[in-house]
C-alpha cells in the first residue's frame, strides 16, 4: 500500500529514539546501543510505506536509489530536474538576470552530463540500504524538503535532507540544497 500525497504533507508524529536523532542530539551508551538502533529501526518501520513511482516526493527518491542499485544510468536522469537545478543554481551565483529558455537549457545539459559521468565513474551504493522518510518541509516554488534516514547494514543510520520538485512528469530530485532554494 503506497501513501496519498495530502498524507505526505501532514505533520507526522514522531517520538523516542527517532525524534532526538532527528534533532541531532541523540547520544546513547555503549551498553544500550544495539537496543536503541533497534528501537529506532521499530520506530522508523511504522512510517508510512512509500512506493517506488514518481506520485510522491519520497516515492522520487527511491526510484533515484533504485537506477543507483541498478547501475541504470537513464532511470537515474529520469529521476532528476537539471532545469529546476540550473535555474536556482543561476539564482544561487547572482546570475538571477541571466534565467531565461537558453541559459537554463545550456546549463541544465551541462549539469546532465556532469551527473552522468560523476555517476557512472562511481555509482553510489544503495546495496542492502534501507530508506525511511519521517518528515518533509514545504519550500518555495513547489520545491520540498524531504529528510531521509537511511539504516545501514550494519544497523548505523544516517539522515539527510534532499529536495524535490513537482513537474508536469511527476516528482523529480533535485541535487540542490536547501540553501539554493531563495
Amino acid at each position: 500500500s503506497g501513501c496519498k500525497t495530502q498524507d505526505l504533507l501532514r505533520p507526522r508524529i514522531m517520538f523516542g529514539h527517532l525524534k532526538k536523532f532527528l534533532k541531532g542530539n541523540y547520544a546513547v551508551s555503549a551498553n544500550n546501543a544495539q537496543q536503541a538502533m533497534d528501537e529506532m529501526h521499530i520506530e522508523l518501520m511504522a512510517l508510512p510505506e512509500v512506493r517506488k513511482d514518481f506520485t510522491t516526493p519520497e516515492g522520487a527518491i527511491l526510484c533515484l536509489e533504485d537506477a543507483y542499485r541498478s547501475k541504470n544510468i537513464e532511470a537515474a536522469v529520469a529521476a532528476k530536474d537539471f532545469k529546476t537545478e540550473a535555474r536556482l543554481m543561476l539564482q544561487k551565483t547572482g546570475f538571477g538576470n541571466c534565467i531565461n529558455d537558453e541559459n537554463v537549457t545550456m546549463l541544465a545539459n551541462t549539469l546532465e552530463l556532469s551527473f552522468r559521468a560523476h555517476t557512472t565513474a562511481k555509482w553510489p551504493d544503495f546495496e542492502q540500504l534501507e530508506s525511511f522518510f519521517p518528515k518533509q518541509e514545504q519550500l518555495n516554488g513547489g520545491i520540498v524538503a524531504v529528510t531521509e534516514v537511511c539504516r545501514f547494514p550494519d544497523g548505523f543510520y544516517s539522515q539527510q535532507e534532499i529536495l524535490v520538485e513537482k513537474t508536469s512528469d511527476g516528482w523529480r530530485v533535485l541535487h540542490s540544497t536547501k540553501d539554493d532554494v531563495i
